[in-house]
């Protein structure tokens, strides 16, 4: 193929969000080119003539490996690129190397050139990913080269480093660690390959015909939200006669279990066709599932401000670029098809991977029957809340993960909101199940103030809840439903926005009033000052194709083979 310098395709801006790198290329060329990252070689023409040393080499650029890459738009001779730098390449980061954009145009292949400002500005574009307790890190820089006297070409350097302590010496090969250090990687890699063996052993001789259906937790001992919901819908449509289902339930993740355990785990996933999910299960990245088996992520989550999973890409805690269990899912469902750019980067796959067909749990969320049922029950068991206004305080966690996950109790002054309530509020407090710790309350306010944290189904309390506060957490998104108003305390909404990391401002986009401190949300709730209107708008944007048959839709297009 050809250097074709008839066309110009000249990069004019270039900015990051988070691991989503945003570009525009501005062309005179008019028809539908290809684009794709290229690692360029150079090839001796002459090379005849050089060795017989009758002439000097002349060099021919040549693409060696491409990566496409595909525009969201094109728009007024602008081409408009979002690229996942999780997933440039299926659900794979970019191999170590330099790469240029270039355009495949039927005369040959045209290489981007970039505009001067942006030039100017590369110094700051620059970033590093660190992962693995800060001991890897993946880094994307930029620098330029002038390919014809006048044009700036853009290279994009892709590399994975490894900490080297010994800088101050030269080294060839990549740094020893401690002792103890290899030989927890030792037996970690031994243990690991046992289990990869081990599944593939039980996956062939288990026959895969279609029927086999795994519902599966690795944070929960029980079943729970969406993956309940499509298990219980499944029953109802006498589907159970089709399919062989099993449940696997166990709180693996950031717990010690036993190898029985984790041999009948691995005997459960090499055994069935289908897998659902509904969090966090590592065991996934242990090993490559059988093409015959598929994986579907259930996430249990709305739309919540933290960052999770890639959208934290460099933080404390962030996954690895390669063998992680989010690279592993088939499909993965979302509640709009809004929210499938922000799972997206969570996860690290392709747009085609995911299911935007709502949130199971939700379907029969608005019944009023239901309501009512719950409602009589929860009073018979709770008669002291009864005729009492319920605010739910329920805020996410702090910490990077399950291990180190906490919250800050000395920012509630559990004397003022006792006070507040006086005899016509209650609170109930339901933390986060990662947060181990929990919270106190004194004798002398336990009439007003309960601790709700063993309930089993924060969707159930919505019923009964006038007033959600919460923070960061997705919890907000279903609840809004119910058309009630919610608070934000976010006491530390600076720091964990600059550390943790969200996907967008909280104070900007929170469908309610945000607090900053306990005195701002203690000011809120007496003025009753909830900016109720944001929740509205919230509904009318994430909810107005809302029809309550989420769980059919799974159910048809992953075991059904439906189209929609």
């Amino acid at each position: 193929m050809d250097w074709c310098k008839k066309y110009t395709f000249k990069i004019i801006k270039l900015e990051w969000e988070r691991i989503f790198l945003h570009f525009e290329i501005e062309s005179d060329y008019e028809g539908t080119p290809e684009f794709v990252l290229a690692r360029f070689g150079r090839n001796i023409v002459n090379k005849r003539a050089v060795e017989k040393k009758n002439a000097k080499p002349v060099y021919k650029l040549e693409i060696e490996e491409t990566v496409k890459v595909v525009p969201e738009y094109y728009q007024e001779g602008v081409y408009h690129f979002t690229l996942n730098i999780a997933a440039v390449n299926g659900r794979s980061f970019l191999e170590n190397g330099q790469w240029r954009i270039a355009a495949i145009v039927p005369e040959g292949f045209c290489v981007s050139s970039v505009c001067n400002e942006i030039g100017y500005k590369l110094d700051e574009m620059s970033r590093i990913f660190r992962y693995g307790r800060g001991k890897y890190a993946y880094n994307m820089s930029f620098s330029l080269n002038c390919f014809d006297g006048k044009n700036l070409e853009l290279f994009f350097n892709s590399y994975f480093m490894i900490m080297n302590k010994s800088w101050g010496k030269r080294r060839y090969i990549q740094e020893a660690f401690h002792l103890p250090g290899k030989i927890n990687r030792t037996y970690m890699y031994a243990v690991i390959r046992l289990i990869r063996l081990f599944y593939k052993v039980i996956a062939a001789v288990t026959p895969k015909d279609g029927t086999r259906i795994l519902f599966m937790s690795e944070t929960k001992d029980y079943l729970w939200g969406n993956l309940k919901y499509i298990h219980d819908r499944i029953l109802e449509r006498g589907l159970d006669k089709q399919f062989d289902i099993t449940v696997s339930c166990r709180r693996a993740v950031g717990s010690h279990k036993s190898i029985a355990s984790w041999v009948k785990t691995v005997i459960n996933i090499a055994k069935h066709d289908f897998i659902f999910i509904d969090d966090y299960a590592p065991i996934f990245g242990f090993f490559k599932l059988s093409p015959k088996t598929k994986l579907i992520q259930v996430w249990h989550a709305g739309e919540g401000f933290k960052s999770v999973g890639y959208s934290r890409f460099g933080k404390n805690g962030s996954p690895f670029p390669s063998e992680s269990c989010h690279k592993a899912y088939d499909y993965a469902l979302t509640g709009s098809q809004k929210l499938v750019k922000v799972y997206e980067e969570v996860f690290g796959i392709e747009q085609e991977a995911f299911l935007p067909v709502g949130m199971p749990r939700l379907d029969d969320f608005l019944n009023e029957d239901k309501i009512m049922a719950f409602k009589e029950d929860f009073y018979k068991k709770y008669p002291e809340i009864k005729n009492k206004k319920v605010i739910l305080f329920a805020p996410t966690f702090r910490g990077t993960g399950q291990r180190e996950a906490y919250y800050d109790y000395d920012k509630l002054d559990l004397k003022q909101l006792y006070e507040f309530c006086n005899d016509e509020y209650v609170i109930l407090i339901k933390m986060h199940p990662f947060v181990q710790e929990k919270i106190k309350i004194d004798n002398r306010y336990s009439d007003r103030i309960f601790d709700f944290d063993g309930y089993p189904d924060i969707n159930e309390l919505y019923y009964i809840t006038d007033l959600l506060i919460t923070d960061y957490s997705s919890n907000y998104y279903e609840y809004a439903l119910m058309n009630k108003p919610v608070l934000f305390y976010t006491y530390d909404r600076e720091m964990y926005e600059l550390t943790r990391g969200v996907h967008r401002s909280v104070k900007d986009s929170a469908p309610g009033k945000v607090c900053d401190t306990f005195e701002e949300m203690m000011t809120a709730l007496k003025n009753e000052d909830f900016e109720k209107e944001k929740i509205y708008k919230f509904v009318e944007e994430n909810f107005s194709e809302y029809d309550g048959h989420a769980c059919d839709r799974v159910i048809d297009s992953v075991l059904l083979k439906k189209e929609n």
